[in-house]
């Protein structure tokens, strides 16, 4: 038997998105050093080769030996000649901000030595360069952010914001819609419109041709719902809830984009009562929005599992778009 018949399943959750304005090769990086850090993969875990992650994701192999050569740089995973690729016993605990800073500063020094200054004459002058009392902040980055319902619009906002230099402007699905039909061009005052994978469909098949990047953040409580759902019987249904017949559908796209093609899903919406009894004629597990929760906790009979799919942003998708940022800056793109 040969070694790539031996296969090892790919992370839950896993996944890229060819379209998006974050290169391929960064976007697998950035979810893997995720999983690592947070112990979803832990020490000692195999990975796919790359053969098998590449069929997987559906991406050229190239992709991911870079994506795996830079992740084995940066001491997350380590190669073994015949044996595979596995998760470091320690991996790095800094952040890449961290690792880029030092790096940084490190070059920064050594710059400073062949024009033939000691480091303390390097740390004066970086000290006497800023103004006391001073401490410049980032340049914010106007953005907008487009979701369906105005508790996590405020939720996303706040994430955000406390992670990025971003200066968002919040709207609903149907205001985005509603607004890039009048005016298609008021999409360009932003750097990037981001929204999540439930309402990335909506949002691109409105946006111009010129638009700015749109970006989908994953929800980190999406990826346990996921987790949840693989270990589903073959066959098993599985109600999915949310507060509209739209949001169902986005729920249900994101469940098939997972490749969960091994449960049967009913759709219900808690403004349709009639569906609500459909799906519990049919089914003992039931996925609800959190913006649906309070309304459809109260109608369900004792022995139905009820699955929250409470929404918080994912850490690899803040990282993501932290990259597309940086990359823009880099580009010598401006500031809206």
């Amino acid at each position: 038997m040969s070694r790539e018949a031996c296969r090892v399943a790919p992370p839950s959750g896993l996944r890229v998105n060819p379209k998006s304005a974050v290169p391929v090769h960064a976007q697998l990086m950035t979810q893997i050093r995720h999983f690592i850090s947070t112990g979803t993969l832990k020490p000692g875990t195999q990975l796919p080769t790359v053969r098998q992650l590449a069929g997987f994701l559906r991406i050229n192999p190239s992709t991911v030996a870079r994506a795996l050569a830079d992740l084995e740089r940066e001491g997350f995973i380590e190669g073994h000649q015949g044996r595979g690729t596995f998760v470091t016993g320690r991996p790095p605990r800094e952040s890449r901000a961290a690792r880029s800073l030092e790096r940084l500063v490190g070059e920064s020094l050594e710059r400073a030595r062949r024009l033939g200054f000691t480091a303390e004459e390097f740390l004066a002058a970086l000290a006497s360069s800023q103004p006391a009392g001073r401490a410049s902040k980032a340049a914010r980055h106007r953005v907008l952010l487009v979701e369906c319902n105005h508790a996590e619009l405020t939720r996303y906002r706040d994430e955000l914001e406390a992670e990025l230099p971003l200066q968002i402007d919040r709207m609903l699905v149907e205001e985005f819609e509603a607004r890039v039909n009048q005016d298609p061009t008021f999409v360009k005052a932003y750097r990037v419109v981001i929204t999540t994978f439930f309402h990335i469909h909506e949002v691109r098949r409105v946006m111009p041709p010129d638009a700015p990047p749109s970006v989908a953040l994953l929800a980190e409580a999406s990826i346990k719902t996921l987790l949840r759902l693989t270990e589903l019987p073959e066959g098993t249904t599985v109600g999915l809830v949310c507060a509209s017949a739209a949001g169902g559908q986005n729920l249900l796209r994101s469940v098939q984009s997972a490749g969960l093609m091994h449960i049967t899903p009913v759709l219900a919406s808690t403004d349709d009562s009639w569906s609500i009894d459909r799906m519990l004629e049919k089914t003992r597990i039931v996925v609800s929005s959190e913006h649906a929760v309070k309304q459809i906790r109260g109608l369900l009979p004792p022995d139905v599992e009820l699955v929250v799919a409470d929404r918080r942003l994912d850490r690899g998708g803040i990282d993501m778009l932290c990259d597309l940022l940086a990359q823009m800056d880099e580009d010598g793109q401006v500031h809206a």
